[in-house]
């Protein structure tokens, strides 16, 4: 695994407020196999990673997604989208609902890649 991928499997961890152990248990697994993700000694199998997914209330590719947009990126492209002149209402409705199912995926880099194509199709 690449060592953003790791950091990101700590960060969600944390983020949950759970340690290993906790995480362990709840993949029916050893702590020591959580800390070897962690420490990128072991490679995840694809079950362990949707059980993770799971765990984390993430899709796998957010899971696995090594460029983020940040939040600040996000409030700049939103502010531009809703000001936007050259989008209709109707395309707008639809963005904000990719937007919603995105949210509620907890996915905003799937957003972002939606709403890029959205932007390619209107120029």
């Amino acid at each position: 695994m690449e060592y953003i991928i790791i950091e990101k499997l700590k960060k969600l961890r944390k983020s949950k407020k759970i340690t290993q152990e906790q995480l362990a248990e709840k993949l029916d697994i050893s702590r020591s196999k959580v800390s070897s993700w962690e420490t990128n000694r072991r490679d995840m199998s694809i079950t362990e990673a949707i059980k993770l997914a799971n765990i984390y209330e993430v899709s796998l590719d957010n899971l696995f997604e090594i460029n983020n947009i940040t939040e600040e990126e996000y409030i700049k492209i939103s502010d531009k989208f809703l000001k936007g002149r050259n989008i209709t209402l109707e395309e707008k409705v639809k963005v904000i609902g990719l937007i919603e199912e995105s949210l509620k995926k907890n996915n905003i880099d799937e957003f972002y890649k939606k709403y890029k194509m959205t932007q390619n199709a209107t120029k």
